[in-house]
Order: structure tokens, then sequence, then C-alpha cells
């Protein structure tokens, strides 16, 4: 291959997919740090409500010193985003994503203008963006330089794609577990307020009746009855629906005589 252009991109196609994003971010920068002199770069991905950008991944700067968000309506990121094409970031003072960053930390003395920012584009929709400190530092071969991250641009997009997918997923995944737990504490609170509301304190102080431990015994039947039945009375499928093992299971139903029919 002749030039490093080429033997970059040929590596970084070649680079296996990782677990998280940042590992994979990571090794890509890597690859190109080998090459050409990489001193930082970020990935942005847009939020779910499309109105910001969310700091995904870093190189060359601790991740709390750098701002973990930028308005996608602003500066030259914005005009990258909109115009969907590379561009060029010549001064941070005028970029919101660096302005406030310029005036709390010192951070910045290791980011140096120009920064090319490229828009990560799938199905002609751009959901992201990638900075990078320029590969070639002559002025003159600032062309170059956008040229260059277009390809990469283009080239990564569909893996960082994959990765965004898989943390939307995950985060919907969570957010529903959480509604079905809200709804279903909900639910038990009120009809155990409505059991708790037909007892009489003093008859069971003066009986002594375990009422925690007599409760627990009847939501453990009904929950152990509507598995069974949910599968259809397969004791092994019961106890995986349940998170228990299949002897406590069989130890439960006896316990309550529950019988499979």
């Amino acid at each position: 291959m002749p030039n490093p252009e080429l033997r970059s991109l040929y590596e970084i196609f070649s680079f296996p997919p990782q677990k998280k994003l940042q590992e994979y971010f990571l090794g890509i920068i890597t690859i190109l740090s080998e090459y050409f002199p990489v001193t930082y770069s970020a990935l942005f991905i847009q939020d779910s409500e499309k109105e910001d950008l969310r700091l995904e991944a870093l190189f060359g700067l601790k991740r709390e010193l750098h701002p973990s968000s930028c308005s996608i309506q602003k500066g030259i990121i914005g005009e990258v985003l909109k115009s969907k094409k590379p561009g060029v970031i010549h001064d941070l003072n005028r970029e919101p994503l660096y302005e406030e960053m310029i005036k709390t930390s010192k951070s910045t003395l290791s980011i140096h203008p120009p920064l090319l920012c490229s828009p990560l584009i799938t199905g002609d929709e751009p959901f992201g963006l990638l900075i990078l400190s320029p590969l070639y530092e002559f002025k003159e071969k600032l062309m170059e330089n956008l040229r260059f991250l277009t390809v990469l641009s283009a080239l990564l997009s569909p893996m960082i794609k994959k990765y965004y997918h898989k943390v939307e997923e995950s985060k919907t995944k969570q957010t529903r577990a959480t509604s079905k737990a809200s709804l279903l504490e909900e639910l038990l609170a009120e009809r155990l307020n409505e059991v708790l509301n037909r007892i009489d304190p003093y008859v069971e102080a003066r009986n002594r009746i375990g009422l925690m431990e007599e409760i627990t015994g009847w939501i453990e039947k009904i929950m152990i009855q509507s598995a069974l039945k949910k599968v259809d009375f397969v004791q092994t499928s019961a106890a995986q629906l349940l998170g228990i093992n299949r002897n406590t299971l069989r130890a439960k139903m006896k316990k309550y005589k529950i019988k499979v029919p």
C-alpha cells in the first residue's frame, strides 16, 4: 500500500468490533495516531430528542475536563450537521463547545485549532459528529485533511450507528423494566392496603398472628400458581420464570399444597 492514508484506512476497516463504543473508538484513533500526529479526538452522538449532542468517546484528554454535551444549533458544529459536510473549527473562543471550557480550565492548552469536524451519517441523516486534530499540520494540506476525514467518517458511521442502537435498546429495556416494576408495586400496594384496612389491629395483636409472614405466603402461592399456569405447568420453566431453582419450587409447592393437574 503506497501511502499512510490507505494503510491506516485498511487497518481501521479490519479493526474488529469491541464490547463498548469507547473501546472501539480508542482503537480506531490509536491506529490513526500510528500514522499521523493525532493529539485529540471526540465522538458525539445525538440524543433521542435530537436537540443536543452527547459525548460518547474521547481521545487525548480526561473526560472530566471535557464538556459532556453541546448544542447542534450553534457554531461550526451546527453548520456541519446542517450542511452534512465536514468543516473546520479555527477559533475555539467562538465555538460554544469549547468557549466555556476555555473560561473554566486550562485543559484547552492540549487542544489546538484548527480542528477537523465531520458529520456521521447513515441513510442521508446525520446522527453524530467526529472531531479530530489535523493529520497534516500545514495549512495548505487542509483540503487533504477534510477529504480523508470524509472517507473516515463514511467508513466509521455504520459501525458507530450499531453501537448507538445497542445503547438505545438497552435504555429502552431498562425503562420498560422500571415501568413494569413500578406498576407491579402500585398494584400490590393498592391490594395490600385493602387487606390491611379490613383487619382489626387489636384482634391481630391479641391472636398473635404473623401478618407479614401470612401475606408473604399468599403472594408466593399466587406467584407460583400463576407462573405454573403461564408455562403449562412445566416446573423447570416455572422455576426459571420466577428466578428460583427447581428444588426450591417443589418445596414451596409442597408447603402451599399446590398440585399440578
